[in-house]
């Protein structure tokens, strides 16, 4: 029965499919009043003679169809979206020059708003993916960080990767690898299965290093929140202890962590503490030889209220002569908790004075008024002699200190600082004025998320904008000290994704280089996952 319900249920959808068709036998046109073809035909597969070049060089490309346009003065020829001179136009070419912010990509051919696409061309400048980097594979994921090895040319790459290089066919890479200067892989950092969860910062306090992120576990080891403690091989540091019923137990050497959150930064102080901060809401440690009700082993822990910024003891203990009120009812009501800090999220830096740099989407900072910035003392208080005015507008994404320049350049979301114009970049002094000799000139198509500013004046910005000033610019650019795209070094290709570290590096010949790390996928028009080192002439 149910079978032939179904099939008279087939049967009048066919009937009533049928009856449609056969009232409505003429459709409009979804193409009507459309603009007719240009007529302009070119092999997007020839190649441009030259097929590279520097700004100022003359390019002929094979065409048909450009007279009527280039009689008329209606046609235009763009590289990578950025519109050129044109020298001449005949019915079977047309010769342009690359004009100076030209960046390597696909040229085109533009009538009143209507394109057609030319073929590839390099623009040649003072900006090159480094040939002698190791690997052009990449990783599987995000690589969040560059810490570089003390008294070593080599580095720790962390982030939520599970491969490097495809070299996880050897042994697992979990979220953390070593490698030399030049991106080779290095079998010999032990570091086991790894940790289990995205990986932020990390440090070195004596022999040890300091990890930190968002793990619970590292290395076949739990008991961990968010921090633990490896030794330089990668091993991870465990202790003996005794639980309640006698039994032994190995656990991670380091005691101590934070939930509710994850930790984005750590920082060294001195020889026996460290600072971490993130969104987290709690710092916690563990009891190993606590009982249950039933006389069971059981693993206590203890939990206080300390949000988003924490100085620990190298033990793993809290240290609570730094922001700590011991007098506030915290978690359960119990007394004492952290000082508030920002009511939003936040990223921060140190300066070498113990300074910290806090940035977000924070308006107050410990109740204080502090719009998107703050810095704060050693001893852990606001800095007052740092005053930003109303500062920013809207949310800041990144904030980069350059001691050479002793000023910080700022991006995000916002459009002013202090009231003072500044569309999405501002440049400030080390008191948190607005330094004026720097112009944003603003961007479209989204906002930049990561800055980089160099010792000679350039600045490295990344983000998810189209153009800058007006200028094609796919997400990446260099900026000169005034706020201007910086002529001769903009000449690189398109670019996918984000960028989350930069680090100042040689190539193996010796060339200035910086080692770009993020979340991407095409770097100069090419595809590269996650990790790509250039050099700068």
């Amino acid at each position: 029965m149910k079978f032939k319900y179904t099939a008279l249920m087939i049967v009048l959808a066919g009937l009533a499919t049928s009856s449609c068709k056969k009232q409505q036998t003429e459709f409009p046109n979804p193409y009507a009043g459309g603009k007719p073809p240009l007529g302009i035909v070119s092999d997007q597969q020839q190649i441009a003679v030259p097929e590279a070049g520097l700004p100022g060089t003359d390019v002929t490309i094979t065409a048909t169809g450009l007279m009527p346009y280039y009689e008329k003065k209606e046609l235009k020829f763009l590289f990578n979206g950025v519109e050129a001179v044109i020298k001449n136009a005949t019915a079977t070419n047309i010769t342009v020059t690359v004009p100076a912010l030209a960046s390597t990509g696909i040229t085109s051919f533009v009538v009143g708003g209507q394109l057609v696409f030319g073929p590839l061309f390099t623009v040649q400048g003072k900006v090159n993916l480094d040939p002698t980097f190791a690997t052009t594979i990449g990783t599987d994921g995000p690589v969040l960080k560059a810490y570089a090895v003390p008294s070593s040319t080599n580095l720790i790459l962390l982030g939520d990767f599970n491969n490097y290089d495809n070299k996880n066919i050897i042994k697992p890479i979990r979220r953390l690898t070593r490698v030399s200067a030049d991106g080779a892989w290095d079998r010999s950092f032990l570091s086991g299965g790894g940790a289990n969860a995205a990986l932020y910062d990390m440090t070195r306090i004596g022999p040890y290093y300091y990890i930190a992120g968002a793990i619970s576990g590292y290395a076949q080891q739990s008991n961990i929140s968010r921090i633990t403690r490896i030794n330089t091989s990668g091993v991870i540091d465990t202790t003996q202890v005794i639980t309640y019923k006698l039994a032994t137990k190995y656990v991670p050497s380091f005691n101590g962590g934070v939930t509710g959150g994850l930790v984005t930064r750590i920082y060294p102080v001195g020889a026996d503490k460290m600072i971490v901060t993130g969104n987290f809401n709690y710092y916690v440690n563990r009891d190993y030889k606590a009982n249950t009700y039933d006389y069971k082993d059981s693993t206590i822990i203890d939990s206080t209220q300390v949000t988003m910024l924490a100085r620990i003891n190298i033990d793993g203990t809290l240290d609570k002569t730094w922001r700590f009120d011991p007098n506030a009812a915290g978690y359960r009501g119990r007394p004492g908790r952290s000082l508030i800090g920002p009511n939003g999220n936040f990223v921060s830096l140190m300066h070498t004075d113990g300074k910290l740099v806090c940035w977000g989407n924070f308006v107050k900072f410990d109740n204080v008024d502090a719009n998107r910035i703050a810095r704060l003392t050693a001893e852990g208080g606001l800095d007052n002699t740092f005053n930003i005015g109303t500062g920013a507008n809207n949310t800041i994404s990144f904030v980069s200190y350059n001691a050479a320049r002793n000023k910080y350049l700022v991006c995000g979301i916002f459009n002013t600082f202090n009231g003072k114009p500044a569309p999405g970049l501002v440049l400030l002094n080390y008191d948190g004025s607005v330094d004026e000799s720097f112009t944003a000139k603003g961007f479209e198509g989204g906002f930049a998320n990561h800055v980089k500013l160099l010792d000679d004046g350039l600045a490295v910005v990344s983000g998810f904008f189209r153009t800058y000033g007006g200028v094609a610019r796919n997400g990446f650019m260099f900026l000169n000290a005034t706020g201007a795209l910086a002529e001769g070094y903009n000449n690189t290709g398109n670019f996918t994704g984000s960028l989350s570290d930069i680090y100042e590096t040689r190539s193996a010949d010796n060339k200035r280089a910086l080692l770009l790390m993020g979340g991407f996928s095409l770097f100069d028009s090419k595809p590269r996952n996650n990790i790509v080192r250039i050099t700068i002439e």
